[in-house]
């Protein structure tokens, strides 16, 4: 008995953290693409661990839709994805609250070299991922604001969509970026991208289970923080930003550079703009009901650390 109580006691010298640490695990799920760029260079430049935040597991995910499936599963506790798959878990029942935004845009239609305009579609075969993806709405909306006739839309993960477009398999791809990116740098032609149809299309978000913000507030503060300061860096150094991200999805750096520009990285939340995306998805069918924005909204952290930011730049 004397002797384990020493055994201890020495353990605890030896490794002091294991009393005193304050470090939160927590199991995360992201999007492998460079809509996830926050993460990427949180995870490179140790936001995590400054906040005391254990990231225990990171999984990725091909497709939004995939990391949709997985949160079912209840293991994983924090994801970063596109608002269309967050919003189809959460009608599908899945206990989520959206706590900030990753960043805009960051989708793309893209062609064949001899389609020169976006009515050259018409009869034509169009690839994107599954129904309710930020891709799909991309398609849906073009056919429906330049009234396209007889388009064909095939369901597609990003990089199949890629290697059949290369192939003369389809005539066109809606490709979230980097995926984008990489097919224009091979000649193919850009159409058009999410800016071009909708100033403020909603991107990615950090999006949390209702259990761990009401057990844990704090860490998911901390979460908010970290997505936070990596989206200052990407801003302020987005040359560097992008050889970071560039090396975590083994591209090359100036088509990573092209892809992060297209994106607009922000954290703020704008409610309305969520509504709309909200109603796009009810009117092309990819949730069953109308859902009203605040169901999956909780803004509360968000605008406290952002208000606590402002009040320190300043």
């Amino acid at each position: 008995m004397l002797l384990s109580l020493v055994l201890a006691i020495l353990l605890i010298l030896a490794c002091p953290t294991l009393l005193f640490s304050t470090k939160s695990s927590v199991n995360m799920a992201v999007e492998f693409n460079n809509h996830a760029s926050a993460v990427w260079i949180a995870l490179e430049k140790g936001y995590f661990n400054d906040e005391g935040v254990d990231v225990k597991t990171l999984e990725t995910f091909i497709t939004g839709l995939e990391l949709s499936a997985a949160l079912d599963r209840g293991d994983i506790q924090v994801a970063w994805a596109c608002l269309g798959p967050l919003v189809i878990a959460y009608s599908k029942g899945v206990p989520i609250k959206i706590v900030a935004m990753a960043h805009a845009h960051g989708y793309v239609l893209v062609a064949k070299p001899e389609l020169e305009t976006i009515y050259d579609l018409e009869n034509k075969t169009i690839a994107c991922c599954g129904k309710g993806s930020p891709v799909y709405l991309l398609v849906k909306l073009v056919i429906e604001r330049y009234g396209l006739k007889n388009v064909k839309i095939v369901y597609m993960k990003p990089p199949i969509a890629m290697a059949s477009l290369i192939s003369g398999k389809i005539d066109a791809a809606a490709l979230p970026e980097h995926y984008a990116s990489l097919v224009i740098s091979k000649g193919f032609k850009l159409l058009v991208r999410s800016q071009d149809l909708w100033g403020k299309w909603p991107g990615s978000f950090l999006a949390v289970r209702e259990e761990l913000l009401k057990k844990n507030p704090e860490l998911v503060k901390k979460l908010i923080k970290v997505t936070i300061r990596a989206t200052a860096f990407i801003n302020e150094n987005i040359s560097e930003a992008a050889k970071i991200v560039s090396s975590k999805l083994k591209i090359p750096y100036e088509v990573c550079l092209k892809s992060m520009e297209n994106l607009e990285y922000s954290n703020t939340v704008d409610v309305l703009e969520i509504q709309k995306y909200l109603d796009l998805m009810y009117k092309y069918g990819c949730i069953d009901r109308r859902i009203n924005a605040n169901e999956i909204l909780d803004l509360t952290i968000l605008n406290e650390v952002i208000s606590k930011t402002n009040k320190t730049s300043s």
